[in-house]
């Protein structure tokens, strides 16, 4: 396991201390499990933002193609064969 040295404002160490103390952890290991979690939600939202421009994406080509129907298209495929 890697080592690595923090500089914290004095505050905020006081309340790492303390929160690490109320879930029974080590410092390290509560700063390890903040850090998985904080990047995680960072995925995440990236993963919501990646959706938010494929929908827009998809709405901007529907606008073009205008109406369409997917059983209707399904319906024409079966039947022409």
């Amino acid at each position: 396991m890697a080592k690595v040295n923090v500089s914290l404002p004095g505050a905020l160490l006081e309340r790492l201390d303390e929160a690490a103390r109320e879930t029974h952890t080590s410092r390290s290991a509560f700063l390890a499990e903040a850090v998985e979690r904080y990047l995680k939600e960072m995925e995440e939202e990236k993963l919501r933002e990646q959706r938010r421009r494929a929908a827009a994406s998809m709405r901007e080509i529907a606008k073009l193609i205008g109406p369409w129907d997917g059983t209707e298209e399904i319906l024409k495929s079966r039947d022409s064969h």
